[in-house]
């Protein structure tokens, strides 16, 4: 691969913008991305723009960097004089089968209070491991550089328990300080049966997948804030 310095800045510019709209998200552009709370996220996708976006990031108080599906070696894109970062500033490292053990070396030869998370591979041992199916992970990942808002990546949704109007009849009918049928069994025993759509498949809304890695780092640092071990904004 040419290396970085004989890389033509015009000709990476053109590529970007030769690009469909709907995948030039700031990941995709290797553009970090504010997650709050001094916090910022940067993917390394192993080309050029990896040396301005690390160089601009590598100060902040706290970093999360993905190295889990670099397209190339990400550690020819490494800027090598990196200065080291302060003990307290942590640095998450997101990483997978596809992580390129040599660009984690690298880093972590700059990074004291480096932690790695993401999934288990061989010769390859997260600080943080986490049970995720590697085709659940990819398409999460996927899922960002494709626009998804890393807002929706990282959030939950909580189901909330239906309770129709006939089951809270049938509580009051109970009457106070009577025992047998609860609120819940009543919600159940009157609930009428969904009908079964006629196409299952097409009907289901599709759901965005959930970034569990990155999940986790984000919660890691807010605990880690919480406690008072970083400084705050």
């Amino acid at each position: 691969m040419t290396p970085a310095r004989h890389f033509s800045p015009i000709a990476w510019l053109l590529l970007v913008f030769s690009l469909p709209s709907s995948i030039l998200s700031p990941a995709a552009l290797g553009a970090p991305i504010d997650l709050g709370q001094n916090l910022t996220y940067l993917r390394l996708h192993g080309r050029p723009d990896d040396v301005p976006a690390l160089a601009a990031t590598w100060g902040k108080p706290a970093l999360i960097v993905d190295l889990r599906y670099p397209a190339a070696d990400a550690a020819q894109y490494l800027i090598a004089d990196l200065p080291p970062r302060p003990h307290p500033a942590p640095l998450f490292v997101l990483v997978g089968p596809a992580t390129p053990s040599n660009a984690l070396a690298a880093l972590r030869q700059h990074a004291p209070a480096l932690i790695t998370l993401g999934l288990p591979a061989p010769g390859l041992t997260p600080d943080i491991a986490l049970a995720v199916k590697p085709e659940d992970d990819r398409r999460a990942y996927e899922a960002l550089d494709s626009g998804v808002p890393v807002e929706s990546l990282l959030s939950e949704k909580l189901a909330k328990q239906r309770f129709d109007e006939a089951a809270l009849i049938n509580e009051r009918a109970q009457g106070p300080g009577r025992t047998g049928t609860t609120m819940a069994d009543a919600a159940t025993a009157t609930a009428k049966p969904s009908p079964t759509p006629a196409h299952p498949a097409a009907d289901a809304p599709r759901t965005e997948p959930k970034d569990v890695v990155l999940q986790r780092a984000v919660q890691l640092h807010r605990t880690l804030l919480a406690l008072g071990k970083l400084p705050r904004a």
